[in-house]
């Protein structure tokens, strides 16, 4: 298969190209493939003529998210209406990545795919019109995820080994529930989804939940290291943004569908650390 895909430089991006070996994956340059520019977008998917397009482009600055909402809006949902029209044209399978944050983060069980949405941020908004957007496509495949990491990139868990390495206490929300999910394993899981003609609507996070402040702890305690720790609540740490509180997705429907691909964090976790590089190919 042909694989487009958006956000190239990006942690989910990168992972991609480490696990769909067989498959042509193009990932273009931001400026060769920029979101905010829908001729760019015509362009570039008549261009290649993609099966599959995976959009891993979006604004994923949670808290900017607020301070710059036309932007937000810009990349989140509306380029993901222009994707749509240029997959619908090529009849190409739009894959739609989503997130936790569509969710209000009351429920006190794993949210389904049905449950009601009631995001509470820009980011969770925007996010949410990009299903919308991303539906428009009759060949589509949102997949919402959660808490997403790897060795590589700008994320938590290199946040945190580099906070650890300069000796700096560090103080993590416990107030959090979530489903830390590694880039590779869902990379996995799309993979098989692609090949299996999975479409509409799925949960692709890794199984099990847990809070930011007992992931921080499990990295540490997995890497051998004994930093100055300590948990927090949301109050102690405000944020522009409001976090859910819980955001558990549930697998059942991923489950029923098959195959399911997704690991327990814990193990998902210990993959990264025990590999940090995938395939033989180095980190980026």
């Amino acid at each position: 298969m042909r694989v487009l895909v958006t956000g190239g430089a990006g942690q989910l991006a990168q992972a991609l190209r480490k696990t769909w070996l067989g498959h042509e994956l193009i990932l273009p340059e931001e400026s060769v493939l920029d979101l905010s520019d829908p001729d760019s977008i015509r362009r570039v998917v008549a261009q290649v003529r993609p099966d599959i397009l995976i959009n891993c482009g979006a604004f994923t600055q949670v808290d900017r998210c607020e301070s710059e909402p036309e932007l937000a809006v810009l990349i989140n949902a509306t380029a993901v209406g222009w994707l749509a029209e240029a997959c619908e044209a090529q009849r190409a399978l739009l894959v739609q990545i989503s997130t936790d944050y569509v969710f209000d983060g009351t429920s006190r069980k794993p949210y389904r795919e049905e449950d009601p949405t009631n995001p509470t941020s820009v980011y969770g908004r925007t996010k949410l019109e990009g299903e919308y957007q991303a539906a428009r496509c009759s060949r589509h495949l949102i997949a919402r995820t959660s808490w997403l990491y790897d060795a590589w990139g700008k994320n938590f868990f290199n946040t945190m080994l580099a906070a650890a390495a300069q000796g700096r206490p560090l103080r993590v929300v416990d107030d959090q529930w979530g489903a830390p999910t590694s880039c590779r394993a869902l990379a996995r899981q799309l993979l098989a989804a692609a090949e299996h003609g999975w479409h509409g609507l799925v949960h692709a996070s890794c199984a099990g939940e847990t809070t930011w402040h007992e992931f921080a702890k499990a990295i540490f305690e997995a890497k051998g290291m004994a930093p100055d720790l300590s948990p927090c609540t949301s109050d102690g740490y405000p944020t522009p943004a409001r976090r859910p509180a819980y955001s558990v997705l549930d697998g059942a429907k991923r489950r029923k569908l098959g195959p399911d691909l997704m690991p327990t964090w814990m193990d998902a976790l210990r993959e990264v650390i025990d590999a940090p590089e995938l395939d033989g190919r180095p980190d980026v």
